[in-house]
């Protein structure tokens, strides 16, 4: 990677990997990158997160020979945090001139990371580091294939995320579940409740994507509602929210480069 957003965009990505999930599968394909993070508690057994990006436009060079000609492709697991902290530490995503991610065999397999980091008035200075990695194997690349369609009883396309962020913060204080209601006129609502108290936050006049219901409910948990909403650092062209009526939410980030989908499974309260 060469270009200096496409650095940043790349490194918020792996960011958004490290709030949401501790272990983080990287499939790698001729034509893309896919970041899964899997819980077993998802509906269905889907993936808590799931991330394509696009190689042709983060990359200038990308070169991988998968497993076999069947079955060209890389899963790879690793532990996002450790990628996160260091490559902050050197402020990657504002200083580096180039990042080089390579497979390597070091004394365990690692990605290896190549930073090219400004020193000085006209110098350079290359900084490696290698994250250890598991090579996934084949008989188990089933395990993460690519969620299932969903049809949703309503999507609706969500207000600023900062403001859902600032309002979710106030509600965790309350509780620990929100309700989370959407309509067909697009009207979406966030609920707390408790013995003492009941708060409601409104949003009115959101774009009404898909609707085969009038209105559908969802009750998750806020902190995990809390964590995704951090990520609007991503700067997404439009979050769209999936309700399943009391099953299932679906926040889809919508980019040029990427597609962010993150899953959160309904609460029985």
């Amino acid at each position: 990677m060469i270009d200096g957003n496409c650095i940043k965009q790349f490194m918020s990505i792996l960011g958004t990997m490290a709030k949401l999930g501790k272990s983080c599968i990287l499939r790698i394909t001729a034509t893309h990158l896919y970041f899964i993070v899997k819980e077993s508690q998802t509906i269905s057994s889907s993936p808590l997160i799931w991330c394509t990006i696009e190689e042709v436009h983060f990359f200038s060079e990308f070169n991988m020979e998968g497993l076999s000609a069947v079955d060209n492709e890389i899963y790879l697991e690793f532990l996002a945090d450790n990628v996160t902290k260091t490559l902050s530490a050197l402020k990657v995503s504002t200083n580096a001139k180039s990042v080089k991610i390579k497979l390597t065999k070091k004394l365990s397999p690692c990605l290896t990371f190549e930073i090219d980091l400004p020193s000085g008035v006209s110098h350079s200075r290359l900084v490696v580091h290698d994250i250890p990695v598991t090579v996934v194997p084949r008989r188990i690349w089933s395990e993460f294939l690519e969620p299932e369609t969903i049809d949703p009883d309503i999507a609706v396309h969500l207000p600023h995320l900062r403001l859902m962020k600032n309002i979710v913060e106030r509600m965790k204080n309350l509780a620990n579940m929100v309700t989370l209601h959407v309509t067909s006129q697009g009207s979406l609502t966030l609920t707390v409740e408790t013995d003492t108290v009941s708060v409601t936050s409104h949003f009115d006049d959101l774009h009404v994507e898909k609707n085969k219901e009038d209105e559908s409910s969802v009750t998750v948990e806020l902190k995990r509602l809390s964590n995704f909403l951090v990520n609007e650092q991503l700067n997404p062209n439009r979050v769209t929210c999936d309700v399943v009526q009391n099953k299932l939410m679906r926040f889809n980030f919508l980019s040029d480069s990427f597609n962010l989908q993150y899953f959160l499974p309904g609460v029985v309260m």
